[in-house]
């Protein structure tokens, strides 16, 4: 969804003034050395002048246009030392190229790099952009004026020096979830790894398995409402939650449940007990956790 929010925004201001033709949809940056490169200056310059503009109260005629970048990640970089490069914060890398944690980039992956802080932000029925807006306290002359626009009546709108909310952010940082399992050696890891049933071929692991006795308590790893409980293929008996902003939990290979579809639990709460039902070698839990139906690596979530 955000990079076709992205490409939607970029695809509009390209037609309505803000980018031209000659600019390009975007601009590609190869190197993030401030000094060195004019782009990153630029870039640097704009989010200065847009927190100014916006905190304090300064006419929105003196907002930098609203400018998308790539930059395409090199081994070596971090999260972390993209954003002090581009002077950004952890709401707008995390929200425009919808990260799901700090260690999901890696070497290769495009970024999308506006310049000035802000998240985009999708108007619907259940959360218009009039109340999202007054949730982040930003005037709508400034995001009409970045945007181009003159009604907020738009499917996507960047939100200069936008935030996201505290629980998006827990989630983002690893502070979300809890081990599901008190007792547990973890066997398998997320990821690339080599085929327990064929060791001469390789496969890809959609979450991580924590070897455990069978019947050993299984715990929800954040508050979430029950969505399914039942056999599917090789994950045996099933349970999966459902999280808030996206985000769902699975545990699978079960022996059994203590659960319904439909049923709302906290964190910690006894969800259902181990297993070595499904495609399994031995009696353990598969975790995963998925966000926007995308696997993401619980190792690096949950505390």
């Amino acid at each position: 969804m955000i990079r076709h929010a992205i490409l939607t925004l970029i695809a509009f201001l390209l037609a309505t003034g803000p980018i031209t033709a000659a600019d390009g949809p975007v601009e590609t940056i190869t190197a993030l050395d401030p000094i060195a490169n004019t782009a990153v200056k630029s870039i640097r310059n704009d989010v200065r002048s847009a927190i100014y503009v916006i905190k304090s109260g300064r006419p929105e005629r003196q907002m930098p246009p609203l400018r998308f970048y790539q930059y395409r990640v090199r081994k070596g970089d971090t999260f972390w030392s993209i954003m002090s490069k581009v002077s950004m914060d952890i709401d707008t890398l995390m929200t425009v190229n919808d990260l799901s944690s700090p260690g999901e980039l890696s070497p290769g992956r495009v970024l999308y790099i506006p310049n000035m802080r802000g998240i985009v932000l999708k108007n619907t029925e259940e959360t218009p952009i009039s109340r999202q807006l007054r949730e982040n306290g930003i005037a709508a002359k400034y995001i009409l004026k970045v945007n181009n626009t003159a009604d907020l009546n738009r499917e996507y709108l960047f939100i200069p020096c936008g935030k996201v909310s505290g629980v998006q952010k827990s989630l983002f940082l690893g502070v979300g979830f809890i081990n599901p399992l008190q007792l547990g050696r973890q066997t398998s890891g997320f990821g690339a790894r080599k085929d327990p049933f064929n060791g001469r071929r390789s496969e890809f692991h959609s979450g991580i398995d924590i070897a455990c006795p069978t019947r050993s308590p299984i715990h929800a790893a954040r508050d979430g409402r029950v969505v399914f409980t039942g056999f599917m293929g090789n994950y045996g008996k099933l349970v999966i939650l459902e999280h808030e902003h996206g985000y769902k939990s699975f545990y699978g290979h079960l022996s059994g449940y203590r659960v319904k579809a439909g049923d709302t639990v906290r964190r910690g709460d006894m969800i259902a007990l181990s297993g070595n039902t499904g495609r399994t070698t031995g009696p353990h839990l598969h975790f995963e956790v998925r966000k926007s139906n995308r696997p993401i690596n619980p190792g690096v979530l949950f505390r």
